[in-house]
């Protein structure tokens, strides 16, 4: 696989040059060619590390938590189950503050507790404390995102008999 694709870009780049020294004197083929092969390249390298599951650098909107790794000097790496249960990794950059809260969010999924993350929200997660009528433990991630424990007797509705 890795072999094609390696294949792939040098014969890519060697049509590409070989178009550019032909055509250099024609610029209106270097304006529409040089921007349609940036794009091009940057469309293929998005997909293909998506295709390899390489975890996004980004913060998870909404999500089940499933598990994370601790890469200590310089990754967070989680997985969330998200929209139709299709499970998603992220990279966040490691703080220890950040370690702490999934250690403690570790602890209650080995329990047994259903852990939903969610972007937060700056007057719902202040601090680690829960607030007067919340249903369940919450853990903030450096003001980014935070956990809570899902009660699925209240939150889902009661199936009629």
């Amino acid at each position: 696989m890795i072999e094609t694709l390696v294949f792939g870009l040098i014969v890519l780049s060697t049509v590409c040059l070989w178009l550019l020294i032909e055509q250099r004197k024609s610029w209106k083929f270097l304006i529409w060619f040089i921007p349609a092969l940036l794009i091009l390249v940057s469309s293929t390298y998005v997909t293909y590390t998506s295709l390899l599951g390489i975890p996004k650098v980004a913060t998870p909107e909404r999500g089940l938590y499933l598990k994370h790794h601790i890469a200590e000097p310089n990754w967070i790496y989680l997985w969330v189950l998200e929209k139709n249960n299709i499970p998603m990794s992220y990279q966040i950059i490691y703080s220890r503050e950040k370690h702490n809260a999934l250690e403690g969010v570790k602890q209650k999924s080995d329990e047994g507790k259903f852990m939903i993350i969610k972007k937060a929200d700056p007057e719902d997660m202040e601090g680690t404390d829960n607030k007067e009528g919340d249903r369940g433990g919450g853990y903030t991630i450096g003001g980014d995102f935070g956990f809570y424990e899902w009660d699925h007797s209240i939150d889902l509705p009661l199936k009629d008999n």
